[in-house]
């Protein structure tokens, strides 16, 4: 497995509510590192291998890039 720093993803925008991802594209989705699972946090997704890997939503779009 490749060798990853953690990712920090911003904070949600004050005012705005977080945009809930359906059930069903979190099933599919995957941690382009660990190939774990991703729950949703506010506006991030997590791994749930290795919660430091953490990938923002911005506008309701997952941005899901390895760390460099």
């Amino acid at each position: 497995m490749p060798s990853a720093q953690s990712s920090v993803a911003p904070s949600p925008t004050p005012g705005r509510a977080a945009v809930a991802l359906s059930d069903d594209l979190l099933k599919i989705l995957r941690c382009p590192v660990s190939g774990s699972t991703l729950r949703q946090d506010g506006d991030q997704l997590i791994s749930t291998d290795d919660p430091s890997l953490r990938y923002a939503i911005e506008r309701g779009v997952p941005t899901l890039l390895a760390p460099r």
